[in-house]
């Protein structure tokens, strides 16, 4: 499969994650950060006030549960060690009884956003965050950089970003640094705007990508294009 962006620590596919992880061998990535599609729920939530009136701001399909479980239960063959990834709170608690399949959870952390969506009806609190889950191979050990600290961010989402769903560059970096070391070879089956390999890449790690939409795939390719590092999010 030939790449949509290639440089020295970065490899993005435009594909579907589904079929190129069905061609990674077992042990093959030391570590996964990723953001997967959430619920259906979550997603028709996800809503904003425009001038012409309430828009929905995720237009890319929501996972079943099935498909979760499945993404998951491939990441958990494919990788050496960790599967760090934001959930929709109600997978995340459901991983914590029911893991995937070679996969066990060591921690549900949060993101908490300081500038959420505030609840359009007004009937209700606004949410304000989303979920982490902490997930390693259950036939290794855990080992991870972070000592005795927390899995909890509090940071600001990024704006303007061109993908309706972006992430805190400083948060995934705080990922980068504390589940991989020099040399490791990072995976994101879902790559949305790219900011994992942006991490990966300003960290001096190896990164593979996927991503289904071309739009993102050229965003994340713009991205990666510019000469100066990206400390920016998305």
């Amino acid at each position: 499969m030939k790449p949509y962006y290639e440089s020295e620590l970065v490899t993005l596919y435009h594909a579907d994650s589904f079929e190129v992880m069905s061609t990674m061998e077992q042990d093959s990535i030391d570590c996964v950060i990723t953001d997967p599609p959430f619920t259906a729920k979550t997603h028709k939530g996800s809503r904003v006030n425009r001038s012409n009136g309430v828009q929905d701001l995720i237009t890319f399909d929501s996972f079943t549960e099935e498909q979760l479980y499945s993404s998951f239960e491939k990441l958990g063959k494919i990788t050496k060690g960790w599967v760090v990834s934001s959930l929709d709170y109600h997978h995340a608690f459901k991983f914590e009884d029911s893991p995937p399949e070679n996969l066990r959870q060591m921690r549900i952390g949060v993101w908490v956003k300081k500038n959420a969506t505030p609840q359009i009806s007004g009937d209700r609190p606004a949410q304000g965050w989303e979920a982490i889950s902490y997930l390693h191979r259950k036939d290794k050990k855990a080992v991870w950089n972070g000592g005795g600290h927390h899995g909890n961010y509090v940071t600001n989402i990024p704006t303007a970003t061109g993908h309706p769903t972006p992430k805190s560059l400083t948060m995934l970096s705080s990922f980068v640094e504390r589940f991989t070391n020099l040399g490791d070879t990072i995976f994101d089956p879902f790559a949305g705007g790219g900011t994992t390999l942006v991490a990966a890449r300003n960290l001096g790690r190896k990164v593979i990508g996927v991503e289904l939409d071309e739009k993102y795939c050229e965003l994340i390719a713009n991205r990666l294009s510019q000469e100066a590092f990206d400390f920016g999010g998305i």
